[in-house]
């Protein structure tokens, strides 16, 4: 009996460590590999140089990028101590299109204070379905999403640079880089 007792020990003892050791720690099911992930993050943000403080515009930047036949645009306005994001994905062909969402967080959203400090990360502290999530957009058609950030504070005469990113996984069943959907665009709020 002594024997028998050992073994299921031994077996229990073996699958916990197989299960263990194939739990891997991947960045994200994207395939993207963390070298990859950090290189995109560590870029220096560009601002374009032919801007003047004199400009009735008060953003700048990249506010929209086209890739795989859809645009992706991002609006921020401001109102009372909030900015409210509004990201556009439109369909620029005839036929529609099918996007896939590695995951229940569509897009993520980061803020930064002119020292460069994250004042406002979107994804974090949330959790998300660790689904595929599709999305269908008809030719000629968009897809919006928003969101609002709530500083809890007077937000006049601050700049913040924004950055909007889509969580794509593939477009049209094709496996796309995840970094082609990623908008920077800077603020100032009146």
């Amino acid at each position: 009996m002594k024997i028998t007792k050992k073994w299921i020990q031994s077996i229990t003892f073996s699958v916990l460590a197989f299960g263990l050791v194939a739990c891997g720690t991947a960045d994200d099911t994207t395939g993207d590999t963390p070298d990859e992930n950090t290189d995109q993050e560590e870029q220096p943000e560009e601002t374009p140089d032919d801007s003047s403080e004199e400009s009735s515009d008060d953003t700048e930047g990249t506010d929209s990028v086209t890739e795989h036949d859809l645009t992706f645009t991002l609006d921020v306005e401001d109102s009372d101590g909030q900015l409210h994001f509004t990201m556009t994905i439109e369909n620029d062909t005839d036929a529609e299109k099918q996007i896939d969402f590695a995951s229940g967080q569509k897009f993520d959203i980061k803020v930064k204070d002119e020292s460069g400090t994250v004042v406002y990360h979107f994804a974090e502290g949330m959790m998300f379905t660790q689904a595929l999530v599709s999305e269908t957009i008809a030719p000629g058609e968009s897809l919006v999403l928003e969101e609002t950030w709530d500083a809890g504070e007077d937000l006049s005469g601050k700049t913040f640079d924004v950055e909007a990113m889509l969580n794509i996984y593939s477009v049209d069943n094709e496996q796309i880089d995840k970094s082609v959907f990623d908008v920077k665009k800077q603020i100032t709020v009146d």
